[in-house]
């Protein structure tokens, strides 16, 4: 038991050392590829814009959520204390890593519940594995009183670990299961591959509240295990999974109308949390470079000056679209080309292109604003 605890501690820590020295290639995400049509009289002042939303039915202060990142060492607690405080500040949800490692050694436990001390009123995201029996998801969820459940699916990253799973059959079993015994909202979660339409439907179908692409772009799990080996990620697997935006959009227009979407995965700007938004994400989960700012000597500082970047860069980004709430901006037209448009017309989603491209509904009519167009 002891060295089980010992080695899944070594582990998170080499996982946190990975993502701080390979950074990511926020190119791969094709945000890029996706453009907010500007509105060049928005009649909307600043002090009318809300960056409010809502998740699983829980209300929070902006779409930003500190996303699943670590827990089970004492590193963990200082990053995990550093993150919870600055979630509180700013009205944060905040998710923790997978609490197997607490849930089976109460050695761990302070290294997640300080994010339920740090941040009391706040909405604070349990987080295990797919592989969890529904007993230690409820003990997670117990152990931070939290709001809402993560269950992280990483199969890529398994098949790429020494250590890692090689049996997977039966997880969408206990999913449902898990769904049917805890009493908070659950969110199904990737980390790096991406959810496409036909397991968003399983999931849908298991009973989740919510799913969380979790697309490629942001930290790549298979090249932190390999480093982990001392190794670097085959050219071949560089590409593998499916980019940010097209899992958002194939996720939001197979299920969108019954669950949340959350967008992760390469979000590093306010520019791509706007665009997520627009395509129809409720919020979006950012990890990795809160992870390196935090770890710095003024990490609570930098992150701090981060997050107000993005939010300063949100409000704007509202009014330059004649958006007061991100229920306007997800009336006003996507325009996607480049990877994205590819991807999508060659699933068969062209509908789907033309109907967020055309949001305009006062170009389909001959009035608009009570006035007539000639």
């Amino acid at each position: 038991m002891v060295e089980e605890s010992n080695l899944r501690s070594r582990r998170k820590a080499e996982h946190m050392e990975a993502v701080r020295t390979l950074g990511d290639v926020p190119e791969a995400s094709w945000f890029q590829d996706v453009k907010l049509l500007p509105n060049c009289a928005p009649e909307v002042d600043v002090e009318d814009v809300s960056l409010a939303t809502t998740l699983c039915g829980v209300k929070l202060a902006s779409p930003i959520v500190i996303n699943a990142m670590t827990g089970g060492t004492e590193e963990a607690l200082v990053v995990n204390q550093r993150l919870a405080r600055l979630a509180r500040k700013y009205g944060l949800a905040m998710a923790v890593g997978s609490e197997t490692a607490a849930v089976r050694d109460a050695t761990w436990e302070h290294t997640y519940t300080v994010v339920r001390d740090e941040h009391p009123e706040g909405a604070v995201i349990a987080n295990v594995g797919m592989s969890a029996p529904t007993e230690t998801a409820l003990a997670a969820v117990e152990l931070l009183h939290a709001d809402l459940l993560q269950v992280h699916w990483n199969v890529a990253q398994e098949m790429f670990m020494t250590e890692g799973d090689r049996a997977f059959h039966g997880a969408l079993d206990r999913l449902a299961e898990t769904v049917r015994q805890v009493d908070v909202p659950l969110i199904a979660k990737e980390v790096g591959q991406g959810v496409a339409a036909p397991e968003a439907l399983r999931f849908v179908q298991a009973g989740v509240s919510a799913i969380d692409v979790g697309g490629r772009g942001g930290t790549n799990f298979m090249a932190v295990e390999a480093w982990r080996q001392g190794a670097a990620l085959d050219d071949d697997w560089q590409d593998w999974g499916i980019p940010t935006p097209a899992a958002l959009c194939e996720v939001v227009q197979a299920v969108g109308k019954k669950v949340d979407v959350v967008a992760s995965g390469g979000i590093r700007s306010g520019h791509d949390i706007a665009k997520a938004v627009a395509l129809g994400a409720s919020a979006v989960g950012i990890a990795a470079p809160l992870l390196r700012l935090v770890s710095r000597p003024d990490g609570e500082a930098a992150v701090a000056a981060f997050i107000e970047h993005l939010h300063d860069t949100l409000r704007k980004l509202l009014v330059l679209t004649g958006s007061r709430t991100w229920g306007d901006l997800r009336k006003r037209p996507v325009v996607m080309s480049g990877g994205v448009r590819d991807w999508l017309m060659a699933r068969g989603m062209a509908a789907f292109v033309s109907e967020v491209g055309g949001r305009d509904e006062h170009l389909h009519s001959d009035t608009h604003m009570g006035f007539r167009l000639r």
